[in-house]
């Protein structure tokens, strides 16, 4: 460890007041474009620019948002708006996001789950070993803009490039399609027309032909229900208009601490719907038990 001796500091100091002091304005003029230098190489040495590829839902303000997941998703319009290729550029012109594929599901027969694989222009910090866009951090969960030629999204980041994606596994369930309400207390059985429309067979895919639920097998039964004698005894009946429909499904899952999701967010589980649209019907089968796992 090196000691200055006191009589040496006080001359230096003495020395650099004097240094002060005689200098003119252009002096400082050069003070200060050094100091400018060295701050421009400290950011640029740990902020450097970077592409990296991400997966993005479209959310939040781009969506029709309700209490459950019947009602999530991007509206039908607004899906059809994303295509492969979309960019977002810079004042400059030059490109900052740019869509490599779109994975487009549907929803229901209002909104579509759409997924974005972007490629973006971010900023990375060394010191906090982050990705930023647009001063918002690239992160599973965080919340990006993104203005892709006209179309305006507000999207959640559910992947980061190098961040283990869920694994995907093919799972058989069985699922009834069941309408209880208020005017078929007594049956949970639904309507002839819809029990002919989707048939063993049926396959639904998204957008980029990979198959999501294949129907392997359908059995229809009329419709049981439960009528109360005039003596106060209730017996099981059928209903001679409303059917019972068992479908057997194969769904393409993914697998979440060893659960099984739909969509990467509806849960597959017994008593829970799945949803199947087809180009003729749109249904929302109740899962009854799991067939392999």
């Amino acid at each position: 460890m090196i000691v200055l001796d006191p009589q040496m500091m006080q001359k230096l100091l003495k020395l650099l007041k004097n240094t002060i002091k005689n200098l003119k304005v252009f002096d400082w003029i050069l003070v200060a474009f050094g100091l400018t230098a060295i701050i421009v190489f400290a950011i640029l040495f740990f902020r450097k620019s970077s592409y990296i590829t991400v997966t993005v839902s479209v959310s939040d303000d781009s969506i029709y948002y309700g209490p459950t997941w019947v009602n999530t998703g991007a509206k039908y319009w607004l899906a059809n708006s994303f295509h492969k290729g979309q960019t977002e550029k810079n004042g400059l012109g030059k490109v900052q996001a740019e869509v490599l594929n779109v994975y487009a599901y549907d929803r229901t027969v209002l909104n579509k789950t759409v997924y974005l694989d972007i490629k973006l222009s971010t900023v990375y910090v060394r010191s906090t070993n982050t990705y930023t866009y647009k001063g918002t951090p690239v992160l599973v969960g965080s919340l990006i803009k993104l203005n892709l030629d006209n179309v305006y999204a507000n999207c959640v980041v559910t992947n980061v490039q190098g961040y283990p994606e869920a694994p995907k596994q093919t799972i058989t369930v069985e699922a009834q399609l069941r309408e209880e309400n208020a005017t078929f207390l007594e049956s949970a059985g639904t309507k002839g027309y819809v029990a002919d429309a989707i048939n063993t067979g049926d396959v639904v895919s998204d957008n980029n032909g990979n198959e999501m639920i294949r129907v392997l097998d359908k059995r229809v039964s009329p419709a049981e229900i439960t009528v109360s004698t005039s003596d106060g005894r209730v017996v099981k009946g059928y209903d001679p208009t409303r059917k019972d429909v068992f479908l057997t499904l194969q769904i393409s899952a993914d697998v979440i601490n060893g659960k099984y999701f739909f969509l990467h967010d509806i849960p597959i589980l017994v008593d829970q719907q799945i949803p199947i649209n087809t180009s003729t019907v749109s249904v929302f089968p109740v899962v009854t038990r799991f067939l392999t796992n």
